[in-house]
This record gives structure tokens, sequence and C-alpha cells, in this order.
């Protein structure tokens, strides 16, 4: 027997107004961190500008949140605590769903300041469960949903890690590391067109999204829609892509002249043809010391190179490159470089129509050339035209599905609180607003302009240089582990999933590429999220109840 009772909220009004201030706050800090999963990887790798990522997110998060994000809510709203606690208290309630955005805001906030990517979802489940202890003790939090997330730290990363590094294997096996990678990488096409569309549909129509209908698809049918699909993709990609590519690959290959350099000792030239070993150490060479990254921050040591109109690649413009790649310090001891200038898109080593034929390179350089292909290869420009169009297409599904996700961060709380204002009850079963979910990606959006940048500089940039192959790599596998361990009930986060895919990639592709630093601090990040957002959470609600109610 249901004993729900119906209070009269209208006293509470400016309870309503102040959620509705804070909640977009929240969807702002939301943007500002966890957008950055999405798109940190196809910006580091020069796919796209930071302008062209903004851009696309803006549409993918906004439609996915209104698309995908009723059904998400349900399972903030009522998940982490027993609502039914809160009969005939619902104001309580409401300060308490205030409480929460306030921790979960703060935090997210502050992280983006720090540049530290962590998870929404643990933000305000932490934030659920403080303000829930101050109004009502320990009893009525589920504490096995806490134990869940605890497990999704380590499971995460590790999951996502081991499923990247598997395929980033592959696609270096057998299209990276041949002579010729383009037959290969044309022939692998298809079935990685397939699968991402495969796994990205199947993720969205089993979500159920309620808008779409799909919640009365059994999941045979979306089984079948699904393959279905992918089957025609692949024959898409096959009989139309793959030629236009080919042809696109033949014409770069064309265009490409011998390098001409000249040595600063005797002043002669010499010619170097694009055939031997050499041209492609100077083309790697170049690509390391000149480009800058498309995310041109301020402390880059030399502006960015600027991009062609074509955004596949850039504008090499080369002058003289002097000194080693390598600084020595006062003790002599070799320093590395930082890596804040090192690697963008390989493809701009070369455009598809202003090409640099003839380059003044300081042949002393070529001492440290066995140390630096040591460290870090990078895909040649044909392989990066292969995989630019696939990372953008992985990028705007998980922007996508992301949308549908993490709005529900955002605007849970909101959710909960605009219902038990309409209604005066806890247990309110009408659906979740389009216009609240529209509320929430508008504020995503924001946080996204504003502030995005910082975190996508750390996944994209500063955790460990990511080329088109690497970043198509990161984000698929990281995909196909939230669908397939979200779906057989096991908790992961996206955030963490997409660090762990980063840092496994990163380190496949050398051993010193990885900021294991940086690593340590956003893992101690994801550590103190719970507590942290629950005891300033908790401050608050004590502040409501103590003073304010």
């Amino acid at each position: 027997m249901d004993t729900t009772t119906l209070t009269d909220m209208s006293g509470f009004l400016w309870l309503l107004v102040l959620g509705f201030i804070i909640a977009f706050i929240l969807a702002f800090s939301v943007g500002a961190n966890d957008v950055a999963n999405s798109f940190g990887t196809a910006v580091g790798s020069g796919v796209v500008t930071l302008r062209q990522a903004c851009i696309l997110a803006t549409i993918f998060e906004t439609v996915g949140s209104v698309l995908l994000g009723a059904k998400v809510s349900e399972t903030i709203r009522q998940g982490i605590i027993d609502v039914h606690m809160y009969n005939g208290s619902e104001h309580v309630l409401m300060a308490g769903s205030i409480s929460a955005m306030c921790g979960s805001a703060v935090w997210q906030l502050a992280a983006s300041f720090l540049k530290l990517p962590i998870s929404g979802t643990h933000c305000i489940v932490g934030a659920t469960i403080g303000f829930s202890m101050v109004a009502r003790g320990h009893q009525g939090v589920k504490w096995m949903e806490l134990l869940r997330i605890v497990a999704s730290w380590f499971l995460s990363p590790v999951l996502s890690g081991i499923m990247s590094g598997i395929l980033f294997y592959f696609v270096r096996k057998f299209i990276l590391s041949k002579v010729d990678p383009v037959p290969n990488g044309l022939r692998a096409l298809p079935i990685f067109y397939a699968v991402t569309m495969g796994i990205n549909l199947f993720s969205i129509m089993f979500t159920g999204a309620p808008l779409l209908g799909f919640d009365r698809v059994p999941w045979w049918g979306t089984l079948c829609i699904t393959l279905g699909c992918a089957l025609i993709t692949a024959l898409i990609v096959w009989f139309v892509v793959c030629p236009r590519l080919k042809k696109k690959i033949k014409r770069l290959n064309g265009t490409v002249g011998p390098m001409v350099i000249t040595d600063p000792h005797s002043g002669r030239s010499h010619t170097i043809h694009k055939d031997s070993g050499l041209y492609k150490d100077l083309l790697h060479k170049l690509h390391m010391a000149k480009v800058g990254d498309c995310i041109g921050d301020s402390d880059s040591e030399e502006r960015p190179i600027r991009r062609n109109n074509s955004y596949t690649s850039y504008t090499m413009a080369i002058y003289g490159i002097q000194g080693d790649l390598k600084n020595k310090d006062q003790d002599g001891a070799l320093q590395r470089r930082s890596r804040v200038d090192s690697v963008s898109s390989s493809s701009s080593i070369v455009t598809s129509s202003s090409v640099v034929q003839d380059c003044s390179v300081n042949l002393e350089t070529d001492k440290n050339l066995d140390l630096e292909e040591d460290e870090l290869e990078v895909d040649q420009p044909a392989v990066s035209i292969l995989f630019q169009f696939l990372q953008i297409l992985t990028a705007c599904f998980g922007s996508f599905a992301h949308g549908g996700n993490d709005v529900s961060n955002a605007i849970g709380p909101l959710v909960a609180l605009w219902l038990l204002y309409e209604s005066g009850s806890v247990v309110s079963t009408s659906p979740t607003p389009i216009w609240l979910l529209l509320y929430g990606g508008v504020g995503i959006c924001a946080g996204l302009w504003v502030w995005g940048r910082r975190v996508i500089q750390t996944l994209g940039k500063d955790l460990t240089p990511i080329t088109p192959s690497s970043g198509f790599s990161i984000e698929l596998a990281s995909a196909v582990t939230v669908v397939v361990a979200s779906n057989i009930g096991l908790p992961v986060s996206t955030t963490h999933c997409k660090v762990g895919s980063v840092v496994a990639v990163g380190w496949l592709r050398s051993r010193k590429s990885v900021d294991w630093h940086l690593f340590r601090n956003i893992f101690i990040a994801w550590f103190v999220t719970v507590p942290i957002s629950g005891l300033i959470s908790a401050a608050i609600m004590a502040l409501f109840i103590y003073v304010i109610l």
C-alpha cells in the first residue's frame, strides 16, 4: 500500500527558482569537464580544430540530451537514496536536490580549472549521499551503489585500456607497420566503419529512447536493425568511400616532390628522393619540431602553423630548423623537450593542395633521429587520410551518447525538484519534460565553449600525443567498453574508460610518451570525487536544515 502524501508546495517557489539557477551552473560544469571525453582525442590528433569540435559537440550533445536523456534521468533521480523517507517533508528533499547540485558543480568546476577529467556521475552520486546523510542519517542510502562506483574506478580504465590496446596492436601490426599501409588500410576500413556504426546504433537503440519509440523494439529487433545498418555501411564504404580515398592518396603521393636540404657547414645542397628512408625521417623531424598543436595555447613556444581551408591538413611553412631536437641541460644530460608542441596530426607534413618541396634543415639534428624515432611513431600522411573521418565519426557518436547519458547528471536533481514542486509527491510517475532536458543541453554547451578547452587539452595532448590512428583506436574501444559493460551491469564511467584508453595506447606507442605524473593526479582526483562533492553537499544541506528552513 503506497502511503504517498500530496503537499502544497506553493510556499517553496523560491527553492525551485534557486534550483534552476544552480542546475544551469551544474550543466555548465558538466560541459566544461565531461564533454572533453568525446572530442579531446580528435582535437589532439589534429583531425578537427577546437572550434570545429565545439560546433560538432554542441549539435550532438543537445540532440543526444533531448532524444536519449529521459530514461537515464530516472536512475539518478531514484537510484541512490530511498525517496519514500521524505514523505510529508518534500521541501527537505527539494533542499537536498539543490545541495546535491551545488556540491557536484563546485567540485567539477574546480577539476576543470585544474584541467583534470573526472566523472560527472560520481560527482552527483557523492553529493546525493552527502545531503541524505545530513537529512536522514545513513538509513536510506543504497550503499551497494557506492561499492559499484568504487569498483568502477579500477574496472573502467583497465577494461577500456585492454580493449583499445588490443585494437591498436592489430591496427599497428597489419596497417601502420607495413611499408605501404594503404592497401591493408583500405581493406580494413569497411570493417572499422561497420563496427563503429553497429556499436553506437545498438547503444542508442538499446538505451530505449522513448521519444524515438525505441523502447518498444524488442532486443532481437534492435540486434537485426543494428547488423543490417552495419552491413549497409560496410558496403557503402567499400564501393564509394574506398575508391575516392584511393584517388586522393594517389594524388597526394603524386604531388610530393624530392626534398632539398642544405648542409650548414659546407653550404652544399643535397636532394633526397621520396623513396629513401631518410626522406621519411626528415618529414618526421620537421613535423616534430615545427608543427604547433591546433589547440594553440599561449604556453607553446611558437604560434601554430595556420590551417589550410581544408581541415584535412596543415599548410607547412618551414624555415630552417636550428639546434637539436633534444636540449642539453647544464649537467650535459639529455633533457626531453616539452611535448606541448610535439605532436599534432601527421597530415600536417603534407597538404593535398599546397606542398613545400624545398626545405632547409640543419643536418646536425640527424644524430638524434634514432632516439626520436624510437620514442614516438607518427602516422604517414596516407594513413592520416584513412583514419581522419573515421575518428570524427566516432567522436560525434560519442558526443551523442554522452549528451544522453550525462545530461542526467546535470538535470537529474532539477527534474526531481520540478516534479516535486509540480505534483507535491516524492514518487511522481510523470515523464521527464523535454524542455528540461533542452535546458540542460544548453548549459552543457555553454560550459564547453567557455571552458572546455582546458580538459580537452589534458585528454588530447598533455597525457600523451595522439595521431588519427591511435585516436580512432581509443574512441572505438572505449565506446565498445561502455556499451558492453553497461548492458551487462558492470559499473563503468565514460571518463575513466577514455583516460584508460588514452594511457594504454600511448604506452603501446612509446614507453616514454605517457605523462605518468598527470595520470597520477587524475587518479587522485577520481578517488576524492565522491567524498569532496559529498562534503560540500552535506555542508550546504546542514545550512538549509539548521539555518534556512
